[in-house]
């Protein structure tokens, strides 16, 4: 398979009004969302900056993100939504719901969202999301706004066995891999209507999609908030996209942040 990572190749897949038409790609950098901050920050909404290879990818609480060259999409969007922090939360799980999305249409294969914002295929996590802002507006808002998006295209357990439990591929599960252009603008395409209803103050129909791709609704989980860890069921999600967990006293406790990892059906 001929795959150019090529602004032609993306645009001429490209369905949205406004995200993707202004991008560039990067042969190899540390970071595009670090790119963004460094040397984008007055790129127009929309902008995409896409890297062939990260050396310092990474993800939620700072941890790293594997991104070799040519093995998957790895690439930042600008928004400028001018919204409080308390709508933009829901901008990590918009992104999760758009690659669910767009691996479903090009691939047909239905990938998992696991709280907050891994996107899982066949039990193995496919996909990182990474939401970031950067200074304030006049009205208090914050100006910029970066969203992540690393995608494993393929995934070889031999190069890395310390990770071949918990990361798999899109390739784990397709014959044929869709090129990255294809996916990268597949991905834009469904994150542009969520975005524009979202900006509307419209996040119903968001919410209900990403708790339908949730993995943990009604599972038994473990709860790790920085140094705590409890044993919990997790019952429903709130309309900031929070996660309320029923801990063994029968207390409800609700996230914003922290870690869960969803427990055998025995234990």
């Amino acid at each position: 398979m001929n795959d150019i990572l090529s602004s032609q190749q993306l645009l001429s897949f490209l369905q949205t009004k406004r995200l993707g038409h202004s991008l560039k790609i990067l042969s190899c950098t540390d970071s595009t969302n670090t790119q963004i901050k460094q040397n984008y920050k007055d790129a127009p909404e929309g902008f995409v900056l896409l890297a062939e290879q990260q050396t310092a990818g990474r993800g939620r609480l700072d941890r790293k993100f594997l991104s070799p060259k040519g093995d998957g999409i790895y690439f930042s969007l600008v928004l400028r939504p001018n919204r409080s922090m308390r709508d933009l939360s829901l901008l990590t799980p918009l992104a999760a719901v758009a690659v669910c999305e767009a691996i479903q249409t090009v691939c047909q294969i239905a990938p998992s969202i696991k709280w907050v914002n891994d996107v899982f295929l066949r039990g193995k996590k496919i996909c990182g999301i990474l939401t970031e802002t950067c200074g304030l507006s006049s009205d208090g808002c914050p100006a910029l706004c970066i969203v992540g998006i690393g995608l494993n295209l393929r995934f070889n357990p031999a190069t890395y066995p310390e990770l071949s439990r918990i990361a798999g591929s899109i390739a784990d599960a397709v014959e044929t891999l869709p090129t990255r252009a294809q996916l990268t603008a597949a991905i834009l395409n469904a994150f542009e209507p969520w975005y524009d209803a979202l900006i509307r103050g419209e996040s119903e129909q968001l919410l209900q999609a990403y708790r339908d791709r949730l993995l943990c609704l009604g599972k038994k989980i473990t709860v790790q908030t920085g140094e705590v860890s409890y044993p919990a069921i997790c019952t429903d999600l709130t309309a900031d996209g929070n996660l309320v967990v029923q801990d063994q006293q029968g207390d409800m406790h609700v996230l914003q942040a922290g870690e869960i990892c969803i427990r055998p059906a025995n234990a």
